[in-house]
């Protein structure tokens, strides 16, 4: 089954989120790396990095509620992507099973739904304190990695291909060689 360009259009944005998510998680892990090794900065560049540090999570958190929570019918999240191949693949073949949905534990929904809502998109002047660890939001991740994964098994569209361990590797990996030569070498030339 071959299909249009706007499914392929969204297969390409929810790719390059779930890659970004992989990317905040990347910067996240370089930072703590860092900070386990008691790495010294300049304040000026603690200012920054603690700002860095700030955005990723902001963006990991958010980029997890675009492609799985949001609830608006035009919203292009990882089960309306899910339910538009199921819907194809049910055209061709009436027989064909269902896709495999990943549900996130209701807590860390209900967090992310309130962090989005008072903090996010909002900055409430009631909003209680609400922590969610980088690790609950990674494993969060691998899980609707895997839904748009066994999305794109079930297409015979070369284009629509999983997003690999390999993949996350590379950005894994990348992204800690370009921090390692911003907040290293450039700090050391600074000095």
């Amino acid at each position: 089954m071959v299909l249009d360009e706007q499914l392929f259009r969204n297969y390409n944005e929810l790719a390059n989120m779930i890659l970004q998510g992989y990317q905040d998680i990347a910067i996240l892990n370089s930072f703590e790396q860092m900070r386990k090794n008691q790495d010294e900065f300049p304040e000026t560049v603690k200012g920054v990095a603690n700002h860095f540090i700030v955005l990723c999570q902001k963006d990991l958190a958010l980029t997890i509620w675009k492609i799985k929570l949001d609830t608006n019918p035009n919203a292009n999240t990882v089960s309306q992507f899910r339910g538009k191949i199921g819907q194809e693949l049910r055209k061709s073949d009436p027989s064909a099973g269902r896709i495999k949905k990943y549900n996130l534990d209701s807590t860390l929904e209900t967090e992310l739904t309130n962090m989005r809502k008072r903090y996010l998109a909002h900055t409430d002047m009631t909003r209680g304190d609400s922590k969610i660890k980088i690790s609950e939001l990674e494993s969060a991740l691998n899980g609707i990695r895997g839904e748009f994964n066994a999305t794109c098994s079930v297409t015979n569209d070369d284009r629509f291909r999983q997003i690999t361990e390999g993949e996350i590797a590379r950005v894994s990996i990348g992204t800690g060689i370009g921090m390692n030569a911003i907040f290293h070498r450039r700090v050391d030339e600074m000095l």
